[in-house]
Protein backbone atom coordinates (compact mmCIF):
# COMPACT_ATOMS: atom_id res chain seq x y z
CA UNK A 1 0.00 0.00 0.00
CA UNK A 2 1.40 3.47 -0.72
CA UNK A 3 0.68 6.41 1.19
CA UNK A 4 -1.80 7.63 -1.03
CA UNK A 5 -4.20 4.76 -0.60
CA UNK A 6 -3.55 4.91 3.07
CA UNK A 7 -4.22 8.47 3.46
CA UNK A 8 -7.64 8.15 1.37
CA UNK A 9 -8.69 5.06 3.68
CA UNK A 10 -7.67 7.02 6.54
CA UNK A 11 -10.33 9.75 5.23
CA UNK A 12 -12.99 7.13 4.65
CA UNK A 13 -12.29 5.69 8.35
CA UNK A 14 -12.71 9.08 9.68
CA UNK A 15 -16.09 9.77 7.80
CA UNK A 16 -17.62 6.52 8.75
CA UNK A 17 -16.56 6.86 12.63
CA UNK A 18 -17.99 10.67 12.31
CA UNK A 19 -21.42 9.09 11.18
CA UNK A 20 -20.92 6.31 13.73
CA UNK A 21 -20.29 8.25 16.45
CA UNK A 22 -23.05 11.18 15.86
CA UNK A 23 -25.67 8.93 15.40
CA UNK A 24 -24.71 7.02 18.86
CA UNK A 25 -24.59 10.40 20.80
CA UNK A 26 -28.20 11.33 19.28
CA UNK A 27 -29.45 7.55 20.48
CA UNK A 28 -27.94 8.57 23.62
CA UNK A 29 -25.76 4.97 23.38
CA UNK A 30 -22.26 6.54 25.00
CA UNK A 31 -20.27 2.43 24.51
CA UNK A 32 -20.62 2.39 20.66
CA UNK A 33 -18.71 5.52 19.68
CA UNK A 34 -15.92 4.58 21.88
CA UNK A 35 -15.81 1.18 20.75
CA UNK A 36 -15.50 2.22 17.06
CA UNK A 37 -12.99 4.95 18.30
CA UNK A 38 -10.73 2.38 19.37
CA UNK A 39 -11.34 -0.47 16.67
CA UNK A 40 -10.64 2.36 13.82
CA UNK A 41 -7.59 3.32 15.70
CA UNK A 42 -5.99 -0.22 16.08
CA UNK A 43 -7.35 -1.20 12.27
CA UNK A 44 -5.65 2.59 11.17
CA UNK A 45 -2.51 1.91 12.97
CA UNK A 46 -2.14 -1.76 11.78
CA UNK A 47 -2.61 -0.10 7.91
CA UNK A 48 0.00 2.44 8.36
CA UNK A 49 2.55 -0.52 9.30
CA UNK A 50 1.96 -2.13 5.72
CA UNK A 51 2.64 1.50 3.85
CA UNK A 52 6.00 1.51 1.93
CA UNK A 53 7.53 4.49 1.92
CA UNK A 54 8.49 7.66 4.18
CA UNK A 55 5.45 9.09 6.16
CA UNK A 56 6.90 11.65 7.92
CA UNK A 57 10.44 13.40 7.96
CA UNK A 58 12.16 15.38 10.91
CA UNK A 59 11.04 18.68 10.43
CA UNK A 60 7.09 17.15 10.87
CA UNK A 61 8.00 15.99 13.63
CA UNK A 62 9.35 19.29 14.80
CA UNK A 63 6.40 21.03 13.52
CA UNK A 64 4.26 18.67 15.35
CA UNK A 65 5.75 19.11 18.32
CA UNK A 66 5.39 23.11 18.18
CA UNK A 67 2.14 22.79 16.94
CA UNK A 68 1.01 20.29 19.97
CA UNK A 69 2.99 23.07 22.88
CA UNK A 70 0.77 25.80 20.94
CA UNK A 71 -2.16 24.06 21.02
CA UNK A 72 -1.88 23.20 24.72
CA UNK A 73 -0.85 27.02 25.56
CA UNK A 74 -4.20 28.06 23.87
CA UNK A 75 -6.36 25.65 25.48
CA UNK A 76 -4.80 26.09 28.38
CA UNK A 77 -5.44 30.19 28.62
CA UNK A 78 -9.37 29.77 26.71
CA UNK A 79 -9.92 26.99 29.84
CA UNK A 80 -8.45 29.40 32.56
CA UNK A 81 -10.19 32.47 30.92
CA UNK A 82 -13.53 30.81 30.83
CA UNK A 83 -13.16 28.83 34.28
CA UNK A 84 -13.23 32.05 35.79
CA UNK A 85 -15.81 33.55 33.80
CA UNK A 86 -18.08 31.21 35.02
CA UNK A 87 -17.25 31.35 38.51
CA UNK A 88 -18.01 34.54 38.57
CA UNK A 89 -21.72 34.12 37.13
CA UNK A 90 -21.83 31.44 39.22
CA UNK A 91 -24.55 33.60 41.47
CA UNK A 92 -26.58 34.65 38.77
CA UNK A 93 -26.81 30.31 38.04
CA UNK A 94 -25.48 27.67 40.24
CA UNK A 95 -25.07 25.06 37.11
CA UNK A 96 -21.90 27.33 36.08
CA UNK A 97 -19.69 26.05 39.20
CA UNK A 98 -19.40 22.61 38.08
CA UNK A 99 -18.13 23.58 34.38
CA UNK A 100 -15.55 26.10 35.69
CA UNK A 101 -14.32 23.18 38.15
CA UNK A 102 -14.25 20.62 35.11
CA UNK A 103 -12.52 23.54 32.83
CA UNK A 104 -9.87 23.64 35.91
CA UNK A 105 -9.14 20.38 36.32
CA UNK A 106 -9.04 19.21 32.49
CA UNK A 107 -6.25 22.07 32.17
CA UNK A 108 -4.40 20.52 35.22
CA UNK A 109 -4.83 17.06 34.08
CA UNK A 110 -3.72 17.92 30.32
CA UNK A 111 -0.40 20.00 31.59
CA UNK A 112 0.28 17.28 34.06
CA UNK A 113 -0.15 14.77 31.99
CA UNK A 114 1.88 16.65 28.62
CA UNK A 115 4.84 17.14 31.68
CA UNK A 116 4.82 13.05 32.13
CA UNK A 117 5.20 12.33 28.64
CA UNK A 118 7.60 15.17 27.76
CA UNK A 119 9.56 13.50 30.81
CA UNK A 120 9.28 10.22 29.29
CA UNK A 121 10.58 10.91 25.82
CA UNK A 122 13.51 13.17 27.81
CA UNK A 123 14.47 9.60 28.81
CA UNK A 124 13.65 10.52 32.75
CA UNK A 125 15.59 8.79 35.59
CA UNK A 126 13.60 7.42 38.72
CA UNK A 127 16.23 9.39 40.80
CA UNK A 128 16.17 13.10 39.24
CA UNK A 129 14.81 15.51 41.76
CA UNK A 130 12.43 16.96 39.13
CA UNK A 131 11.22 13.68 37.86
CA UNK A 132 10.19 13.07 41.76
CA UNK A 133 9.24 16.26 42.18
CA UNK A 134 6.39 16.03 39.61
CA UNK A 135 5.61 12.46 40.94
CA UNK A 136 4.94 14.13 44.09
CA UNK A 137 2.88 17.09 42.26
CA UNK A 138 0.76 14.53 40.26
CA UNK A 139 -0.07 12.01 43.15
CA UNK A 140 -0.94 14.96 44.90
CA UNK A 141 -2.79 16.22 42.36
CA UNK A 142 -4.80 13.16 42.11
CA UNK A 143 -5.02 13.20 46.04
CA UNK A 144 -7.34 16.15 45.58
CA UNK A 145 -9.13 15.46 42.41
CA UNK A 146 -10.68 12.37 44.35
CA UNK A 147 -11.32 15.02 47.27
CA UNK A 148 -13.04 17.09 45.33
CA UNK A 149 -15.07 15.47 43.57
CA UNK A 150 -16.35 13.69 46.90
CA UNK A 151 -17.06 17.04 48.77
CA UNK A 152 -18.36 18.88 45.17
CA UNK A 153 -20.39 15.68 44.24
CA UNK A 154 -23.90 17.65 44.12
CA UNK A 155 -25.18 15.94 47.14
CA UNK A 156 -27.23 19.44 47.68
CA UNK A 157 -28.54 20.62 44.52
CA UNK A 158 -31.62 21.08 42.47
CA UNK A 159 -32.49 18.32 40.10
CA UNK A 160 -34.48 18.93 36.76
CA UNK A 161 -37.91 16.28 37.09
CA UNK A 162 -41.08 16.66 35.44
CA UNK A 163 -40.32 19.95 34.05
CA UNK A 164 -39.71 21.47 37.86
CA UNK A 165 -36.76 22.15 39.76
CA UNK A 166 -36.82 19.67 42.81
CA UNK A 167 -34.73 20.28 45.84
CA UNK A 168 -31.96 17.22 46.80
CA UNK A 169 -30.55 17.06 49.69
CA UNK A 170 -30.31 20.94 51.26
CA UNK A 171 -28.79 23.63 48.67
CA UNK A 172 -27.64 26.95 49.63
CA UNK A 173 -28.67 28.36 46.34
CA UNK A 174 -32.01 29.54 44.87
CA UNK A 175 -33.12 27.21 42.30
CA UNK A 176 -31.85 27.83 38.66
CA UNK A 177 -33.45 30.53 36.27
CA UNK A 178 -33.58 28.59 33.27
CA UNK A 179 -36.44 26.35 32.16
CA UNK A 180 -36.42 22.67 33.30
CA UNK A 181 -36.82 20.49 30.65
Amino acid sequence: MNLKQYQQIKLGFVIVIAIIVSQSIIFKNYFIPVAVMIVGTLVLTILRRKVKGVMADERDYITGGKAAILAIQIYSWIAVVSMFIMLGLQDFNPAYEPIAVTLAFSTCVLMLLYAVIFRYYNKFSLTDKKFMYTAFVLGLFLALAVVGVRLFSGEDDWMCKNGEWVKHGQPDFPAPLVECK
